[in-house]
């Protein structure tokens, strides 16, 4: 899930929250604290909420279960109906469904009016009645949420409807008090029923109450800051594109240098023909013979030429004397080594003078 901004959503849900638990805890003090504390329930459990679009959904039913807690805890009223109060009540608006005095949401009455004889209601009635008409629970779930039988869940829920009725006829009903047409037609066709749940949805359906207080989040439950898979996804995608423009340009740029390796032919080399030609060889001092750049092993080794020709004579002795020393070394290397048995290939290199060339002789 990504990540929720809890202050964000405390001031975006906090009223319609706070005025679902208005309708169950009359002071709005303790609903207030109610209403944090189910936040503070809310960012513990978060990892609980799988769909971002469920969650005022989500958060009205911790609302609702905290508030049920706080009255079941707090309440002297006992949710848990003893025998003859499972029976349903004989008394009821069905039994006069053509009586105006009996179908008291002819007249209309204001949202503070009809809230006034909701908290007129003993807590465990109240509960029932709201889970009914307002949150639309059956009296199976309405069993199930406060731990009673369907029957008892019943017998509560028309003894509520009986005491509000009696509430606003006693205490609101006036002379002046106007009348619905819609409802009149619903009653004559009796269906007078549905007025009950008509009349409080509409009146509670966006009912809100600003809290007087920000919400105060805990250091020691502040909630993690994720990332939505969405996201890690657009974040990847952007490091993949990001790495393969990179190895892109610097492949570019490498393979565009001159004289790279991959442009260059093995045992060539980097300058031209014409270059090699027109520049003497280091050893010669002469131009380099086509033939010989085409095999190697061939080329010619010169040396430069003496100018005095009494050097040239004694350049043959020392070399001549250099030739039979070499061989009388190399004889006794041959003599003194151990491994007699394994015949090897001896190269002996011949230099002649001739012409001022060294030839090399296998």
């Amino acid at each position: 899930m990504s990540t929720i901004n809890w202050q964000h959503i405390y001031q975006d849900y906090s009223p319609k929250l706070l005025g679902i638990c208005r309708r169950y805890i009359q002071d709005i003090y303790t609903a207030e604290d109610i209403v944090q504390d189910s936040f503070i329930t809310a960012i513990q459990k978060n990892s609980q909420l799988n769909d971002e679009k469920a969650l005022l959904a989500w958060l009205k039913k911790i609302v609702v279960n905290n508030a049920l807690q706080h009255i079941r805890k707090h309440s002297k009223d006992s949710f848990v109906a003893t025998e003859p109060l499972e029976i349903p009540d004989p008394y009821s608006e069905m039994d006069h469904a053509l009586s105006e005095e009996k179908n008291i949401f002819i007249y209309d009455f204001t949202r503070e009016e009809l809230l006034s004889s909701i908290d007129s209601l003993p807590s465990h009635h109240k509960s029932v009645f709201n889970l009914y008409f307002m949150e639309k629970h059956s009296h199976a779930e309405i069993s199930g949420l406060l731990g009673i039988t369907v029957n008892t869940s019943k017998s509560h829920l028309l003894r509520a409807k009986k005491s509000v009725q009696q509430y606003l006829l006693n205490n609101v009903l006036q002379q002046h008090t106007p009348k619905k047409k819609t409802a009149q037609l619903l009653v004559i066709f009796g269906l007078g029923g549905l007025l009950w749940a008509q009349t409080f949805q509409h009146a509670f359906g966006d009912f809100k109450i600003s809290p007087s207080k920000k919400l105060d989040i805990p250091s020691d439950i502040a909630p993690k800051i994720s990332i939505s898979s969405s996201s890690n996804g657009s974040l990847k995608k952007k490091v993949i594109i990001t790495g393969t423009l990179l190895v892109m340009v610097a492949t570019t740029v490498f393979l565009s240098r001159p004289g790279n390796v991959f442009f260059t032919m093995p045992g060539a080399s980097n300058e031209t023909p014409e270059k090699i030609k027109d520049d003497p060889t280091p050893e010669t001092g002469t131009a380099a013979d086509p033939e010989s750049l085409q095999n190697p092993m061939k080329m010619p080794v010169k040396e430069a030429t003496p100018q005095n020709p009494g050097q040239n004579n004694t350049l043959k002795t020392e070399m001549t004397g250099e030739k039979f020393k070499n061989r009388q070394n190399l004889q006794k290397i041959l003599s003194e080594d151990s491994l007699t048995e394994v015949p090897q290939k001896v190269m002996v290199v011949k230099k002649i003078i001739k012409r001022d060339t060294i030839f090399v002789e296998k």
